[in-house]
């Protein structure tokens, strides 16, 4: 007899944290432990809030939004295992492989199972016994971290999956789960509208907000700077200009910009200190035990078969003689390469594990800037595109740009050449509905491959088509 296997919410939250709904026999599994068992004490929070930052894979997002958008090339030749391929080519369909999880996990299926993972805990944790008041003050912040993830996920989900491409509260977004699904069999939500789920976004950041203290500076966990990072992005997002400002300054002002000479040791240091010493505010640890996760293993194999190279389009936009950003981001002899996370050449080895930097103080800079020229206050606007450039490239003058819309333009620009391979750029055309273009050279001349307009369906995700199938109640994306 044949059986059908499928992928879904349902059932993602039946396995979850070894979650069981019991059946026929009320009798307990003898495979699980049943999270309420499992999560007794202070310690024991800690332990199932490192579970969820070691389940969010961001590596997912820096692999979609560079092979969608128009920030490399794919590789050629026999040493080209035919990576990416489907995705750069917008070929994508619902129940694609760059769907399901091949890749590390798909967004859609990782980003839930995150959700429910963090709903479990915080349905338990106000019961935790705290013996001290250090305890209290631990699980106050354990709290605040799960209440940040749960946004996050939320967050890249709508950014994702959501049925426009720019911010639209009324149209189409994704399901939220602000508790834990108690009958995973019967689990059949529907689609709430973008604003609703934002709503929960920003609720949990807020509170989030209160819970995590200032002295807890740990960036490879959620601090409040990352908190206030998030919600930066969350404004930018939903073009609220007039927040985003305030909360990229609260990072700024306690995590400036890397110094044109501190920069480029942000990039080779494979693990960077776990304070706020440096601009990156949150960071996800890879080394040999989680290897995987690792970034630059998405462009080159580790014997230096390269599967994907830097745009030529991309290459154009930098200095090359004086932008720090060129000669760390890239190595262009004998051939091009990506060498953000490491490189392999005939001469150099490397095994790709570099901490990944999921929020950095560069990030919120550009935020400001754009928030501040869409509120045509171009002089400030200015000013915090000329901090970033005058932090990158050698002898910077900047002069001003009086046009509103060129301003924009240049700081879209400066993001791309910023934030590249980080998990941006596809995000950043999508929320401003601009197309995807690309030169001629780097579709590997094919013409299909060098625009992807804004009116095209595939632009927008679908939602993965295991999910359909078994979830009626769930609304597609238009096309597929």
């Amino acid at each position: 007899m044949k059986r059908l296997y499928r992928t879904s919410l349902a059932i993602l939250l039946a396995a979850s944290l070894g979650a069981c709904e019991k059946k026929v026999v009320d009798l307990d599994p003898i495979d699980q432990i049943p999270t309420d068992r499992a999560i007794r004490t202070v310690a024991n929070v800690n332990t199932a809030v490192n579970g969820v930052y070691g389940t969010y894979q961001y590596r997912r997002n820096v692999y979609v939004n560079a092979f969608i958008s128009d920030e490399l090339r794919l590789g050629t030749g026999t040493e080209y295992r035919n990576v990416g391929n489907i995705l750069f080519n917008w070929q994508h369909v619902s129940d694609s492989q760059d769907w399901r999880d091949g890749e590390t996990g798909g967004i859609w299926t990782n980003r839930y199972a995150v959700i429910d993972r963090a709903n479990r805990i915080l349905e338990l944790i106000d019961g935790i016994p705290a013996n001290t008041p250090a305890e209290e003050a631990l699980k106050s912040q354990y709290k605040g971290e799960l209440l940040a993830m749960r946004a996050i996920a939320h967050f890249d989900l709508l950014n994702y999956f959501s049925a426009t491409l720019a911010y639209d509260p009324t149209a189409l977004g994704i399901v939220v789960q602000a508790e834990s699904a108690k009958s995973p069999s019967s689990y059949q939500p529907a689609r709430v509208n973008q604003q609703e789920a934002i709503n929960l976004i920003n609720a949990d950041l807020v509170q989030a907000k209160t819970l995590i203290p200032a002295t807890f500076t740990n960036a490879s966990r959620i601090t409040r700077n990352a908190v206030s990072a998030m919600q930066a992005k969350v404004a930018l997002y939903t073009r609220n200009w007039g927040a985003v400002a305030g909360f990229a300054d609260e990072v700024i002002n306690s995590q400036p910009l890397a110094t044109i000479s501190a920069y480029p040791s942000l990039w080779s240091t494979k693990s960077l200190p776990e304070n706020q010493s440096t601009e990156v505010i949150w960071k996800y640890n890879v080394n040999a035990a989680n290897s995987g996760f690792n970034i630059g293993g998405l462009f080159q194999d580790g014997n230096g078969a390269v599967q994907a190279s830097p745009s030529q389009k991309l290459l154009n936009t930098y200095n090359q003689e004086d932008d720090v950003r060129f000669t760390t981001f890239f190595l262009t002899a004998p051939r091009n390469l990506i060498a953000k996370y490491g490189v392999v050449t005939g001469t150099i080895s490397d095994n790709f594990q570099y901490d990944i930097k999921i929020l950095r103080t560069s990030e919120l800079v550009l935020a400001k800037a754009e928030a501040l020229a869409e509120l045509n206050d171009l002089d400030g606007a200015n000013d915090a595109l000329a901090s970033l450039r005058s932090n990158r490239i050698a002898d910077y003058e900047h002069t001003d740009i009086t046009d509103k819309a060129a301003l924009i333009d240049a700081i879209l620009e400066e993001r791309y050449k910023e934030l590249v391979y980080e998990g941006h750029r596809y995000l950043d055309l999508r929320r401003r509905s601009l197309p995807i273009t690309r030169l001629l050279e780097d579709a590997g001349g094919n013409p299909q491959s060098t625009t992807l307009a804004t009116n095209n369906t595939k632009y927008i995700l679908p939602i993965p088509q295991q999910e359909k199938f078994a979830n009626p109640n769930m609304q597609q994306n238009a096309g597929y």
